[in-house]
């Protein structure tokens, strides 16, 4: 991955109040994509290298059928200069990828959380389900 790599991120139909993209979308926080003690407190995004917004989503949903309404997405130099690191890890299929939560307080992470809400917001849909 390089610096303008958009990471993709499925948005739970639950974040979304009246088409409007609630912070929880990029929230490690929230009780739908919370990290169990085995998430590391890795946030699960596609690298958008390896995937289309739309293409990813299909994946997602083939094995989450209810799970996404779209997907926003935000690039790795955006995760970089939140001091987010982003690893492409490959697992558990190839072109899965993480921005890295660990080491922040909450009040931190739903700061940064914010932050990269607003930087997709920005940027718009990149795949929106019909």
């Amino acid at each position: 991955m390089n610096q303008d790599t958009l990471l993709l991120r499925q948005v739970h139909p639950s974040f979304v109040q009246a088409d409007s993209i609630s912070s929880q979308a990029f929230s490690i926080t929230s009780q739908v994509f919370k990290p169990t003690p085995k998430d590391e407190g890795k946030l699960s995004v596609y690298n958008g290298q390896k995937f289309t917004a739309e293409g990813s989503y299909h994946h997602f949903i083939a094995t989450n059928p209810n799970g996404s309404i779209g997907v926003l997405g935000v690039t790795s130099n955006e995760c970089d200069t939140e001091a987010l690191p982003c690893v492409e890890d490959n697992n558990p299929f190839d072109g899965h990828a993480t921005i890295d939560f660990n080491g922040l307080s909450n009040n931190q992470v739903d700061k940064k959380a914010k932050k990269l809400k607003a930087l997709a917001l920005n940027r718009g849909w990149l795949y929106k389900q019909n």
